[in-house]
């Protein structure tokens, strides 16, 4: 959704410089996610457990993502993954925490020791309403490959992503061994969870960044020029600037205009986004699979399916 959204802004501009940052900070948590589970492999354990990723749960109201929860007989471990860089401090006195890079700039950022305590304060309370009765603690691993630990938060387990591993161990056995946690047990729990998956529904980018409709340019993307100029020609899409062809321009236009202004559109909201006159034409561009029609003839409204996602 960033990057369709990006695409559509003019460089240079604080609104897009936003974004980019937004995108920059999302790519480096996927990888520092990845790197993760990548290290977990090394978690081998005689032992029963059952490992979950990128758990998405609610209650009530309140949302909550989990990169890693781990179900073992003696303790349920949630594992918070961030990839930031540089040297890394935990202010005991005030609780902040910041970095300075590489240039020596401070950044003062969210204390993610803070999350870690939050998360686990939300899963105990879930576990109770689920009848799930493990023990919950919790654990936060930088993941960036130039991070230095200066100083560590006071309540929170915290390492580097090479630490984990033993870190784990040393963590699980400071609980004591119940025979009632057995692997039938374990697979339950899991399945309890699973049951109950909430994935995290992405606000449209000009709604999430409070954005004017009108900074976003309109048209159909050329992915060969990066420009806009993209027409119908001869049932297929055509880039008036460099000639390129594509089967699938129009339809991509489309996705982009649901990632930025939301998950309903009609189709005359479509054509003057997409700067195309002919109805027919949007009504078979608004006939994917993708989309949901409800309504008939010119009260006809569009949106994605449940469940769907936009794809990069």
């Amino acid at each position: 959704m960033l990057k369709r959204a990006i695409r559509r802004l003019k460089e240079n501009t604080p609104e897009r410089e936003l974004l980019e940052r937004e995108l920059f900070l999302a790519e480096a948590g996927i990888r520092g996610e990845k790197r993760l589970q990548k290290k977990f492999v090394e978690f081998y354990s005689s032992e029963p457990f059952e490992i979950l990723w990128n758990t998405s749960l609610t209650l009530g109201n309140w949302p909550v993502q989990i990169d890693g929860l781990l179900l073992t007989q003696k303790v349920a471990v949630i594992l918070e993954s961030k990839n930031i860089s540089g040297e890394l401090h935990f202010e005991t006195r005030t609780g902040e925490f910041f970095r300075n890079d590489v240039n020596g700039v401070k950044t003062i950022m969210d204390n993610p020791a803070v999350q870690v305590e939050k998360h686990m304060r939300f899963i105990r309370m879930w576990f109770a309403e689920n009848k799930i009765p493990l023990p919950v603690d919790g654990m936060l691993v930088f993941t960036a490959l130039k991070a230095e630990l200066c100083s560590l938060p006071q309540n929170t387990r915290t390492c580097r992503h090479h630490h984990m591993i033993e870190l784990l161990f040393k963590t699980i056995e400071e609980y004591p061994s119940s025979t009632q946690q057995n692997r039938h047990a374990l697979k339950k729990y899991r399945k309890i969870i699973e049951n109950q998956l909430t994935p995290y529904i992405q606000k449209p980018i000009a709604v999430q960044y409070s954005m004017d409709p009108h900074l976003f340019k309109r048209g159909i993307y050329c992915e060969a020029c990066k420009t806009f100029n993209v027409a119908r020609e001869r049932r297929r899409w055509q880039c008036d600037a460099c000639g390129i062809t594509s089967l699938t321009a129009g339809e991509e236009a489309v996705l982009d205009y649901f990632a930025i202004f939301g998950f309903q559109a009609n189709n005359e909201k479509l054509r003057t986004f997409l700067n195309v006159d002919d109805r027919h034409i949007v009504k078979r561009l608004l006939s994917q699979e993708i989309l949901t029609k409800e309504g008939s003839r010119r009260h006809s409204k569009y949106s994605l399916n449940e469940g769907k996602t936009l794809q990069e």
